[in-house]
């Protein structure tokens, strides 16, 4: 692997940490009135989803020979289809709020922890 490539996956994998930081905190905003941020913070959440989209694209290049990764990065689709919805009832709090605790966030945990233990191996020096 590249130098570049290896830089590229390292902070790759950092700001999806950083993603699942934040959706924790904006679930959490929901009860504790101290964190008033959490839309804010929603939406730059959102934002980022084209950004993380491209560098998929060039993970699928990068990886194309690995079904495993294919097969990862398609379920990101469904994690974008999820922020699309989202994005559709935003000023509706109650169904947000719903979306984001019992869907959202749980989908894309869950592609997290997969993308994490798939590209593990190829940070480590």
């Amino acid at each position: 692997m590249k130098e570049e490539q290896y830089i590229l996956l390292r902070e790759y994998c950092s700001v999806l940490n950083t993603l699942e930081e934040s959706f924790t905190y904006i679930v959490d905003s929901f009860t504790d009135l101290d964190k008033d941020d959490g839309d804010e913070l929603l939406f730059e959440v959102i934002d980022s989803f084209p950004q993380i989209k491209a560098v998929n694209e060039q993970l699928l290049h990068l990886f194309k020979e690995n079904s495993e990764m294919v097969h990862i990065m398609h379920v990101f689709e469904k994690v974008q289809e999820q922020a699309d919805r989202l994005e559709q009832i935003i000023g509706n709090a109650p169904e947000k709020q719903e979306i984001l605790r019992e869907q959202f966030f749980p989908l894309f945990a869950a592609w997290h922890r997969m993308i994490d233990y798939e590209l593990q191996p190829y940070l480590i020096s």
